[in-house]
């Protein structure tokens, strides 16, 4: 049956070469890297670097050491886009008001109108609000969005406040 359609399947020979590819390697090179690279993503999202978010355990209380509330607060700026400043250790005092604990954050320019009940912030470091239709900052303190001037929000020790720059949700 030479010259039919099954004239192209050939038997391979045994003394014949292979037509492998020698460079390529055994065949379970590939799942094997794959594998390593999957278990590596996995790794790096358990032990990697964690962001912490501000709607996280925010029913948790003040942190301990030794029994007492810790005596500072921590500071997080978000401007978006990625770009966020921390201030983890700032000394916390009776009375301290979200205003002084942002005054206490080194590194941070604040612009404000008013002042007491009636003051707001305007721009941090140069990123101005927006109005009305645009992106605002915004505060919050333990995950939950503040009812009042910052110049007047009493923190306790243990606290976390996040500024946000963004649309108003």
């Amino acid at each position: 049956m030479t010259g039919t359609l099954f004239s192209a399947i050939r038997r391979p020979v045994e003394n014949e070469p292979s037509k492998t590819c020698s460079a390529c390697g055994p065949w379970w090179r590939l799942p094997l890297l794959l594998g390593l690279v999957l278990a590596a993503i996995v790794w790096s999202r358990v032990r990697g670097p964690r962001e912490e978010t501000p709607d996280k355990n925010t029913d948790l209380p003040a942190p301990v050491a030794n029994g007492a509330p810790q005596d500072t607060v921590k500071v997080a700026i978000d401007f978006g886009a990625g770009r966020r400043k921390n201030f983890d250790a700032v000394a916390w005092h009776g009375g301290m008001t979200v205003a002084d604990a942002m005054n206490a954050a080194s590194g941070v320019n604040i612009t404000q109108k008013g002042s007491g009940q009636a003051a707001f912030v305007t721009s941090i470091d140069g990123v101005e609000n927006q109005g009305a239709d645009g992106q605002n900052w915004t505060y919050s303190v333990n995950g939950q969005i503040a009812d009042r001037s910052y110049a007047v929000y009493e923190l306790k020790p243990g606290d976390r406040v996040l500024w946000t720059f963004g649309a108003r949700q």
